[in-house]
Formats: structure tokens, sequence, C-alpha cells
């Protein structure tokens, strides 16, 4: 009796022994797990950060203030949460160079914010009629004027104003009784212009002949706005001028580069788009001159730009299709992208 209680004990034994084995290499599985998982994650959180500032970043006046990631050319292993930027000393609506302090990981950077105005003013113009003798300013004929940065507009008479025979015209001398045709120009202090501007003056009852009239050889330049967005105006003193022009490299270079302006735009704001690097982006660009309303002469180019891909199962998709007009603006009837 008493070996077969011993027998029963030793085997007791083994079988605690055993599992005190095993409940130990479940702990040391465990452990070693932890300590793979906490070093798989310091090595992601380890990586050497990339990071290079950019000197300037440009907004317009009254705009909202850029994503933080555009003050960096180069930006690698950092969150974005990570990134504090102070404005204290930004201010929107003036125009102007600002320093912003820039943190990231607790390592101080500095860069510039050039707050700029690139759009010309907008202009309502009206005519004016004078008695005999009265004197007018070109700020007579304005309705109403406004700056995108708000510091007022500044209007003169267009100074290389010139008739069809080549002979500049002073439009502020006009005295005799008669009617007028006069080009103002339009322009705010960060030195936007905008297009000469045709406005009529009318001095007495406008019986009389004008001293110097504007005879327009080609008809004026009045186009058809339903069939074209004008990107380039080659009008001079309200008058169309030869068809054969444009066919001129000097006449038409203004609208190429425009285009060409547009296009660099374009390609960095494409760069920008999560978008397939294997897809194939092809881009068109047509610049057509632009007719007055009798076809008698030539009054500017219109400007088409087109982007397509053109995807891997030979498919093609028209992603953006756009007018650029006077302004520089574009005028999408294509935006996928959601492009400015």
């Amino acid at each position: 009796m008493a070996g077969k209680f011993f027998n029963q004990r030793v085997k007791g034994a083994n079988r605690s022994f055993i599992a005190y084995i095993i409940v130990g290499v479940v702990v040391l599985c465990i452990f070693i797990a932890v300590i793979l998982i906490v070093s798989l994650k310091n090595k992601g959180d380890n990586k050497d950060a990339v990071i290079e500032i950019r000197d300037v970043v440009t907004v317009e006046v009254n705009s909202e203030l850029p994503d933080k990631t555009l003050f960096f050319s180069e930006l690698q292993n950092v969150k974005e949460d990570d990134i504090i930027i102070s404005y204290d000393d930004v201010d929107l609506a003036k125009v102007g160079e600002y320093t912003v302090n820039i943190e990231v990981n607790k390592t101080n950077y500095l860069s510039t914010l050039s707050v700029v105005d690139t759009k010309i003013p907008n202009v309502t113009t009206k005519d004016l009629t004078i008695g005999k003798g009265e004197t007018y300013a070109a700020n007579d004929f304005i309705e109403k004027c406004s700056d995108n940065s708000d510091s007022g507009c500044i209007v003169t008479f267009y100074e290389m104003g010139k008739d069809q025979d080549g002979n500049l015209i002073d439009y502020s001398k006009y005295a005799d009784e008669g009617k007028y045709t006069l080009q103002i120009v339009v322009s705010d202090m960060s030195g936007n212009s905008t297009s000469p501007l045709s406005v009529n003056l009318t001095i007495g009852d406008g019986i009389g002949e004008p001293s110097n009239p504007t005879y327009c050889k080609y008809g004026n330049s009045e186009y058809d706005t339903n069939s074209y967005i004008l990107g380039v105006n080659i009008s001079q003193n309200g008058c169309a001028l030869d068809l054969n022009l444009y066919y001129d490299e000097n006449t038409s270079a203004p609208a190429y580069e425009l285009a060409k302006n547009d296009t660099e735009k374009l390609q960095k704001e494409i760069s920008k788009l999560n978008i397939d690097k294997d897809v194939k982006k092809v881009l068109n660009q047509v610049i057509t001159p632009v007719l007055n309303t009798t076809g008698t002469g030539v009054v500017g180019y219109a400007v088409h730009l087109e982007l397509s891909m053109n995807y891997d199962d030979g498919s093609s998709e028209v992603v953006a299709s756009y007018y650029i007009n006077l302004n520089g603006d574009r005028v999408y009837s294509i935006n996928k992208y959601n492009l400015s």
C-alpha cells in the first residue's frame, strides 16, 4: 500500500511540473511578442525625418491661410499633427511679407508668407457729357471700382492710344464740341492694370466734329461673347486689326504666353493630386483668333486647354476643359478634380 501511495504522489508531482513548464513557455512567448511589437513600433517611429522648408509661400490678399504642408519642399517621416505653425503677425488683408514660425518635433524653422495682389480692379465705366469749355478727368468716367486689396483704384488716360494712322492721341485735350471715344486704364497699388477701356465723351450738344476722330479701318472690336471667351485682346483704340495680323508671331505671342503660364500652373496642380503615375496625361492647347462681329478684323485670341487621362485598358477620359478669359481666370466646362 505504501508503494502504491508513493507512486501516486510521484505521478501528481510530474503533472504539476509539466503544468509549470507550459505556463512558463506561454508567458515567455507573450513577453517575446510584446518586445517584438514595441521594437517594430519604435523602429517605425525612429525613422530619420526629412524636412526642407520653403523660403516663401505666396497667397492672394484676403484669401485663406495655406495648408501647412505647403511650407515644405520636402517632408518625410513626419506626422502632420506634429507640425505647429504660428501666424501671429500675419494680416491676410494687407499686401506684404510676413515671417512665419514653424515648429516640428520641438525644432523651430522660419519661412515667409507673401501676401500678394495679382487681380485687376473690378471696374464699371460710364459715359460723360460736359458743356463746351468745361474740363474732365479720367476719374469722371468711372461708375464704380473695387480692388482686391482695398487699396483704391488709379484711373488714367491710356497714354499709348493711337489712331489708325499711328498718331498718339491725348485724350485729355479734347475741347471742341462733338462726340469722342476715349480710352482709360484702371490700375491698383500692386501694378495690376486693366486693358484700355473705351468710354464716350460728349462736349456740348455733340453736333460738332471731333478734332481727332478715330476711324476704324477694320471695324470695331466688339465680338460675339456667346461664341468665344477672349483670352488676349489685341485691338487698338476700340478698333479691330487687320485679319492678316493673326498670322504674325508678335501679335499672337501674348496668347501663347498665357497658355504657357497656365500650363506650368496646371502641371503643379496635377502633381499634388493622387493620380496613378502610370496614367498618361495629355494636354491639348488650342489658340484661336477671335474676329469682330462683322468679320472684318481680328480683335484677340481665345485660349482653350483640355487635359485627358489615357489608361492602360486603352480608354481615355477628359478631366479638365476650359477657356482662359481676359483676367487670366479659367472658365471650365469640365473640372473633374476641382482644379483652381
